[in-house]
């Protein structure tokens, strides 16, 4: 027979045991959210007088009277202390609303549920960040009070999603909407993604922070890449390198995004090369890819390099090419697919598209200074600036 892992409780201050008190006799918060074990003497009675008051048919707001004759007559407490507690929670919360209540419920939660979390993990033996900042996440994307799509539009519709710009590619700018949310490029290998991605990243970062994971490549070669576009000057890689952040591994992501904060973009090359455990890879890369996405919450914009399977070489572009993982085609906002051409020209498709209509070719490009893609217009024939 297994154990039940007992959960840790959080000893209230007499503020917030109050302001709880206040909003279960408001109806605010339901009994439930604290347990009686949290509360002081005089708190557990007031709390255990609600519920028989429930019990009984009542329903809240529950009236100071009532609660204070049943605290009183039926569990016994001495009338004095009890008449002042309930005066107290009056004095200290009037004029809170039921959002200011349920946000100190929430923010009471969230530290147990964090003190649980910590707890299981020193247990394990094991810190695993991302699992915190997911309880954070859930945390605040719940916190927000529901109000219907005409209320939240009375002043007006809000702006189309805007992403991070491509100045280098204004063509796929135009038809994508620039960077939103999760991008995903996939292609076969030697075909130019990763030339892409650090063009993006070389791009985006002149005016944003981009954390750049390449674990294909590393330094020397990326630093290589870099000077051969630059011709060698130091100056003017240094100037186009001022908000780029390079990484050969991931495990200091969250200390990462944490030093250079939101809004930033995070630059995967490539999903492949993830670490995974076991012989669950797909799972492991799935769990990845989850886990990248929820970055989209905390204000940051993700770029995913992919492989192409083998069965999809010379194969027509489509959204399920992605290998390895099937999350990516749920996930990304926008998959594209890199298809070699003549010489080192390519064609980049769109193959997902979440917040445009466009889908299919959207551009051609042809490599500059090896290391550099320029669209192409529409006969091929002449560069784009």
């Amino acid at each position: 027979m297994t154990m039940k892992k007992k959960r840790k409780l959080l000893k209230l201050s007499d503020e917030l045991e109050r302001a709880i008190l206040y909003g279960i006799l408001q109806g605010a918060a339901e009994p439930n959210v604290v347990a009686p074990e949290e509360l002081s003497k005089i708190g557990r009675a007031i709390h255990a007088s609600v519920i028989a008051l429930a019990e009984n048919g009542s329903r809240s707001p529950f009236s100071h009277d009532s609660v204070f004759l049943m605290a009183t007559e039926a569990l016994g407490l001495p009338r004095e202390p009890t008449r002042e507690f309930l005066r107290l929670l009056a004095t200290e919360n009037v004029g809170q609303d039921a959002k200011v209540v349920l946000q100190k419920v929430r923010d009471k939660q969230l530290v147990v549920d964090l003190l649980n979390e910590s707890a299981a993990q020193l247990q394990k033996g094991s810190l695993d960040v991302a699992s915190l900042r997911n309880l954070l996440d859930n945390m605040e994307a719940g916190s927000g009070a529901v109000v219907s799509v005409a209320e939240a539009v009375r002043d007006g519709l809000p702006a189309p999603p805007h992403g991070l710009q491509l100045a280098s590619l204004p063509m796929l700018n135009e038809l994508v909407g620039g960077i939103i949310g999760m991008w995903a490029i996939a292609g076969e290998p030697g075909v130019g993604k990763s030339t892409l991605a650090l063009q993006i990243a070389l791009d985006v970062g002149r005016h944003t922070s981009v954390l750049y994971y390449d674990f294909e490549n590393g330094f020397t070669v990326v630093m290589d890449r870099i000077r051969t576009l630059y011709k060698g000057d130091l100056g003017r890689i240094r100037a186009a390198t001022n908000r780029l952040f390079f990484r050969d591994g991931i495990r200091s992501l969250d200390r990462d995004l944490a030093a250079v904060g939101a809004p930033g973009l995070v630059v995967i090359d490539s999903v492949q090369s993830l670490p995974t455990y076991g012989d669950q890879r797909r799972i492991g890369l799935d769990r990845w890819v989850h886990r990248l996405d929820q970055l989209k919450k905390r204000g940051f914009y993700v770029l995913l390099v992919s492989e192409v399977g083998r069965a999809q070489y010379n194969q027509d572009p489509y959204i399920g090419a992605f290998k390895e993982t099937g999350e990516i085609e749920y996930k990304a906002d926008v998959g594209l697919q890199v298809i070699p051409t003549t010489g080192d020209d390519v064609e980049v498709h769109v193959v997902k598209n979440r917040h445009r209509p466009k889908k299919g070719l959207a551009c051609h490009l042809t490599r500059r200074h090896s290391w550099w893609f320029k669209e192409l217009t529409v006969n091929d024939e002449q560069e784009i600036d």
